[in-house]
């Protein structure tokens, strides 16, 4: 399978007045084609930052690549100028942003704005522009496409709204798709149609995806892979199937608590992560959930645990998977509480 993106040990800074931030701290990732990635995690733990740097949209300075590398389709990212990167953004890879009515411009109709990146990158004349407006239009399911192009953004209801971000991205057929919470400001109904559309993205057009959120939920049935990540780092990595009923790290594991379900009773207060996540300004030497995590250990707090195999394409970052650790590493809760009532429910 071709592989689209590989980032190896990206370690992104910005320098402020106070100090140094160290916001993404030797992340390693890659994405195959026709292949969804989810990057889950609280929020401040590098998500948007990561995606970001694979399209060099954080200015520079503050912004800083300290070490590491990009390649997208074969291209040096890291190394690439301003000039080469305005190439690359729409052609090879897109953004889907988190707030599509701060990303669009209001004074723009929508129809125009489409036609931006088929100018920059397909040269089109003016007429296959506005045909091919429509065409997006209407393939990511915005009813009237030929009256709704002609209207301003602020006269399209949330979801169409994100539609139209999504129809914008994908006009010159990029190789990715990175959507950075994509359905944050969404009602669950509608959430579920962009999720679904996605999806029927993947499938049509084989477009690599990578899907930013701090939702569990929203990625159980459409993600192929999902990388969690914390203070910067990414702390598990698998098959949506491993995270969901085989995860090993106790952030994962604490995540999955913290969701809400079909059965969970509601005389009882949610499932909350304790404490703050560690200040970035000044990371810890040992694991950055250390101070959150009841298995902590005295060497989670000097070392930083390396990564550990823990199944096929399946990896963790935690002392206690460590070969010689003698205690029980099975998690006291290996699987969501639905899939648990729904394992009750068929040996009944």
């Amino acid at each position: 399978m071709e592989q689209i993106l590989d980032v190896k040990n990206l370690h992104v800074s910005f320098d402020t007045y106070a100090g140094e931030v160290h916001a993404v701290r030797g992340v390693t990732l890659h994405v195959n084609a026709g292949e969804i990635l989810a990057i889950v995690g609280e929020s401040g733990c590098g998500k948007s930052v990561t995606a970001q740097t694979i399209m060099k949209l954080n200015p520079m300075p503050p912004a800083r690549i300290k070490e590491g590398s990009i390649s997208l389709c074969g291209k040096d990212i890291v190394a690439a100028s301003e000039k080469e990167m305005q190439n690359i953004r729409g052609a090879l890879v897109s953004m889907i942003f988190q707030d599509p009515m701060t990303c669009m411009n209001p004074t723009m109709r929508v129809g125009k704005q489409l036609t931006e990146t088929l100018r920059k990158h397909k040269h089109l004349s003016k007429a296959e522009c506005k045909e091919e407006a429509i065409k997006l239009l209407k393939m990511v399911q915005i009813p009237n496409a030929e009256e709704r192009a002609m209207q301003y953004p602020h006269e399209f209801s949330g979801g169409m709204r994100q539609r139209a971000m999504i129809a914008m991205a994908l006009s010159c057929n990029p190789k990715l798709l990175i959507a950075d919470e994509p359905t944050t400001a969404l009602d669950v109904t509608i959430q579920a149609q962009i999720m679904q559309l996605m999806g029927k993205i993947r499938e049509e057009l084989g477009t690599a995806i990578i899907l930013i959120t701090h939702d569990l939920g929203v990625v159980a049935n459409l993600a192929d892979r999902v990388s969690v990540m914390y203070a910067g780092k990414i702390v598990e990595n698998g098959s949506s199937k491993d995270i969901f009923y085989n995860h090993k790290h106790p952030y994962t594991s604490a995540l999955l608590r913290s969701l809400p379900t079909v059965d969970t009773d509601r005389s009882k207060a949610l499932v909350s992560i304790p404490g703050t996540p560690p200040d970035l300004f000044a990371p810890p030497k040992g694991c950055a959930f250390a101070s959150r995590c009841k298995y902590c250990m005295h060497i989670c707090r000097e070392q930083q645990p390396p990564e550990f195999t823990v199944g096929e394409n399946h990896t963790a970052s935690c002392w206690r998977l460590h070969p010689d650790f003698p205690g029980d590493k099975a998690e006291p809760s290996a699987a969501p509480a639905a899939d648990t009532a729904a394992k009750k429910g068929a040996d009944k």
